[in-house]
């Protein structure tokens, strides 16, 4: 698997998106049938939006296995860079790039002012693939259900995910 293979190797110790639903929010009634976001709510949809897009980045930079794709830095910071960094330096030198969908389904569940945790069931059908040959990097795995769980910290008026483990084919679908 694109996200799998190549980042549960750097994740594990602790990584785009197509199909990804958008985050619900929760209302507060104000007055008749109106209701507004809350603070709470509000900021879990930024949380969830800051892993989604560190998710895109990284599936940017496989595509091409560039350790040094701008959006990297934009979305995640360390250790999790690092380590991501390091898998993409060597996919890039072993000629290995990821193709295919990998969907997300996260969930907040945890959220203070500079700590998140997110929790996510991804649906990956992604491959790593050679890139001279177009041949899938074994081993060649079925398209599986991903437990995630993701770390974002809060800086310099930002969310990055700065943690993240993935656990292969351990999570139902639509949990």
């Amino acid at each position: 698997m694109i996200g799998v293979a190549s980042l549960s190797l750097v994740l594990s110790a602790c990584g785009g998106t197509s199909g990804v639903p958008n985050s619900k929010r929760s209302g507060s009634s104000t007055s008749g049938s109106t209701s507004t976001p809350s603070i709470e709510s509000q900021e879990a949809a930024t949380v969830l939006q800051a892993y989604r897009s560190e998710w895109a980045a990284y599936d940017h930079a496989l595509v091409t296995a560039n350790a040094y794709d701008s959006a990297l830095p934009a979305t995640m910071t360390n250790p999790l860079l690092q380590k991501v960094r390091a898998t993409l330096l060597g996919d890039h030198n072993a000629g290995v790039v990821g193709r295919g969908p990998f969907t997300l389904h996260p969930k907040v569940a945890s959220l203070t002012p500079t700590t998140a945790k997110v929790a996510d069931c991804a649906y990956s059908a992604a491959i790593l693939v050679y890139s001279k040959t177009g041949k899938q990097v074994p081993p060649v795995t079925p398209p599986e259900n991903d437990g995630i769980q993701a770390t974002l910290v809060f800086g310099g008026g930002t969310w990055k995910v700065s943690e993240q483990t993935v656990t292969e084919g351990k999570c139902s679908a639509g949990s």
